[in-house]
């Protein structure tokens, strides 16, 4: 695949930054159903999660728990409540999605910046290799997952639809961004340089996760194997991570 842009800078961005300024989102408790396509928005397109063979699913392991921070100025939910790359998504959610690799290897995590100097207090990015049939043993196949944000979800919705949005405007014709609710997802996006982000929301607090996909041209038709199988299963394992609860 390509070299990285956009997504890769607005992480960066992001994570330099440390805190987000801003107000929270909804909070009341009721029941709402999941995300749905907003007709605002405009040249998204409907997703959905691959079937039949080879079979890549979801594995629905566990969800997450945040708290923002006591300060009622600051957005942001503390470093330390955020999950480790590690498990974001997990050697299991891997092999579920890309049933194709004889082996999936944590290959390297590093924590994030979090204020002007400081650090996150657990891994904020992981790169995973994968080992498939026909690929390169010195240039396996890599998935990179980046958790860029957790914070107030009107914030973090407003920051990541700005990222979007650059992309967008500049978008290839076979890049596809993806309208909310796909793959119960609050937003997704994936780019031909093998970029993708995924934002998934309870609807108060809201987490932003890159993916940077390298490699997979083993695989038969790979390129759509990769952004309508592999990828449309990712994002549903994130979106399950954080599910809906206010509207």
């Amino acid at each position: 695949m390509h070299r990285a842009r956009g997504i890769a800078a607005s992480a960066a961005i992001a994570l330099g930054a440390g805190l987000l300024t801003g107000c929270g989102g909804g909070g009341n408790t009721a029941t709402p159903p999941p995300w749905s396509a907003d007709p605002g928005q405009q040249g998204l397109i409907a997703g959905s999660t691959p079937t039949g063979s080879p079979g890549r699913k979801t594995t629905g392991d566990g969800t997450w728990s945040f708290t923002l921070a006591k300060d009622s100025t600051n957005p942001n939910v503390p470093t330390e409540q955020w999950p480790d790359a590690a498990d974001v998504l997990t050697e299991a959610q891997l092999k579920a999605a890309v049933p194709e690799a004889t082996a999936v290897t944590k290959k390297s995590c590093v924590k994030g910046t979090s204020g002007p100097s400081g650090s996150t207090a657990k891994n904020a990015s992981c790169t995973w290799d994968l080992t498939l049939p026909g690929g390169s043993a010195a240039y396996p196949s890599s998935i990179t997952v980046d958790l860029v944000a957790v914070a107030a979800d009107q914030r973090i919705t407003t920051d990541w639809q700005n990222a979007r949005n650059a992309s967008f405007s500049s978008r290839k014709a076979d890049e596809r961004f993806f309208e909310q609710g796909a793959f119960g997802a609050k937003g997704a996006y994936y780019l031909d340089n093998g970029n993708a982000s995924v934002l998934v929301s309870d609807g108060n607090i809201a987490a932003w996760i890159n993916l940077r996909f390298v490699g997979f041209t083993s695989l038969p038709d790979w390129r759509s194997a990769v952004n309508t199988g592999i990828f449309p299963v990712l994002a549903a394992d994130l979106a399950d991570r954080l599910p809906r609860k206010y509207a």
